[in-house]
């Protein structure tokens, strides 16, 4: 065995200028016997691979079949139709049914299932590890690639800002309206996608009639002000179409699905429509209430995971929150403390741009913000310390920004109440039983998934900004 082996690394040893691979490395430690019992265990496994591959395309196939005469006896169930052939589809189904169990029968009895919970376990390992540091890789790329697209749709302007909002808003729609959609009722049900978008832009086309009116600016003043009139009968001329549309829609045998279509619809346009019309209130009172809510809700994402995955479940055992079971306490206190601190610092950042500080209205009359007035919250102010905490840090004042400790409420907001627009997203996703909304974004999901935690972010900067910053004034009514 050795002299055949020796043969063999002298007539299977590589030439100076050719690279040694691992199939000659291989020859030669092996005799001509072993080579041969080799080559038929290879044949055995690229077999083995084939038969394997034709029943997982086999099962995709049957899965697919079965599933088509479930839409079929489900739709005929509900319309009332084609009673005679449901006995048919069942009996077909049942045969499917058993040809599937003797199959999957005949492989449990083979000696791969003693194995089973091994191999499982091996292959659950390496993949979680190979999973874990792509998915990083993946998520911080993608993730870097967003935020300097939003950058230079901030550089560009208010107007794209918002467009940007606008845009969003229809994507995350789309997102939500389909979590609920099944085609095979669908199919039967008249105007089923009309209407759900239907209601979606009536709402739209009243939350954003002043940037519709803006755009007829453009063309004609005296257009402008005979939109601006008849905004409200408009608006209400849409509602009444769609209500009339809608209950001309129902259907027999689809009314309970409709109405919870319909309540779905609704729930989604009041969450995406009327809490993101604060956010165009933000950008059109200065693009520093728009970026610092969207950079708080950033920053405590970012911290809550960086946290957890330090300090996840090592100083606190007791679970955080079901309908998140990857969330931690160590990830939602550190991600509480970093925000506040960065919402402490980072309007340091933001008012060394004037033009970012300025309003939508300032900067239509001088696009550089030389000349737009500056709010008295981001002028810098003494403020004196009280006596207890003067002994400890021998100062007996402070200067800085008014607007910082404005910052560090909303960053209070943004750990503490925001990110329940996270676990609401959760819930949904539990609820369809969906991972993600969308795989719009690789590594992050939809744009949902990035949205949850936003809508109600912008509806409180918004409350905050006209009840502490620049308060509206009443009506003073007789």
């Amino acid at each position: 065995g050795s002299f055949v082996a020796n043969l063999t690394i002298n007539s299977s040893m590589p030439k100076n200028d050719e690279p040694e691979t691992n199939e000659l490395k291989l020859k030669r430690v092996m005799s001509q016997k072993s080579i041969a019992t080799k080559s038929k265990v290879d044949s055995c496994r690229e077999k083995f691979r084939e038969l394997t591959q034709k029943l997982i395309d086999e099962t995709e196939t049957s899965t697919a079949y079965f599933e088509s005469y479930y839409e079929k006896f489900s739709t005929s169930l509900q319309a009332q139709k084609e009673e005679s052939k449901r006995d048919a589809w069942i009996e077909e189904m049942r045969k499917q049914l058993t040809a599937l169990e003797k199959t999957l029968k005949q492989l449990e009895n083979g000696p791969a299932l003693k194995e089973k919970e091994k191999i499982k376990e091996q292959t659950e390992k390496k993949e979680a590890k190979k999973s874990n540091v792509q998915k990083l890789l993946t998520r911080l790329l993608f993730g870097f690639m967003m935020i300097f697209g939003f950058l230079g749709i901030i550089n560009a302007g208010h107007m794209y800002v918002c467009l940007l909002v606008a845009f969003l808003q229809i994507l995350t729609f789309r997102e939500l309206a389909n979590v609920r959609y099944k085609a095979y009722k669908a199919r039967h049900v008249p105007m089923f996608r009309t209407i759900q978008w239907g209601w979606f832009y009536t709402a739209m086309f009243y939350v954003y009639s002043d940037g519709i009116q803006g755009i007829f600016m453009y063309f004609s003043r005296t257009t402008k002000n005979q939109i601006a009139s008849l905004h409200t009968f408009l608006s209400f001329s849409l509602y009444a179409s769609m209500f009339c549309i809608t209950v001309l829609s129902f259907k027999k045998g689809f009314y309970k699905y409709q109405m919870k279509q319909l309540a779905w619809t609704f729930i989604t346009v009041f969450m995406i429509v009327f809490q993101m019309r604060f956010a165009i209130d933000n950008i059109k009172a200065g693009m520093f209430w728009f970026l610092l809510p969207c950079s708080l809700v950033i920053c405590n994402d970012c911290m809550a995971y960086f946290s957890g995955k330090a300090f996840g479940k090592k100083l606190i055992n007791y679970p955080f929150m079901k309908l998140s079971p990857n969330k931690t306490w160590e990830g939602f206190i550190g991600a509480y403390i970093f925000t506040c601190i960065f919402a402490f610092v980072y309007p340091l950042i933001l008012v060394k741009f004037r033009w970012i500080l300025c309003s939508l209205a300032d900067l239509d009359n001088d696009p550089s913000g030389a000349t737009c007035e500056i709010d008295k919250v981001f002028l810098p102010e003494e403020y004196d310390i009280p006596p207890f905490f003067t002994g400890i840090l021998g100062i007996g004042s402070v200067r800085m920004l008014p607007v910082q400790m404005h910052s560090v409420l909303l960053g209070m907001f943004a750990s503490l109440v925001a990110p329940f627009g996270g676990f609401f997203a959760s819930a949904i996703k539990r609820a369809y039983d969906i991972k993600d909304f969308d795989a719009l974004i690789p590594g992050h999901g939809g744009i949902m998934d990035r949205m949850d935690c936003q809508f109600i972010m912008a509806m409180a900067t918004g409350v905050h900004y006209t009840t502490f910053i620049r308060p509206k004034v009443t009506c003073q009514c007789r």
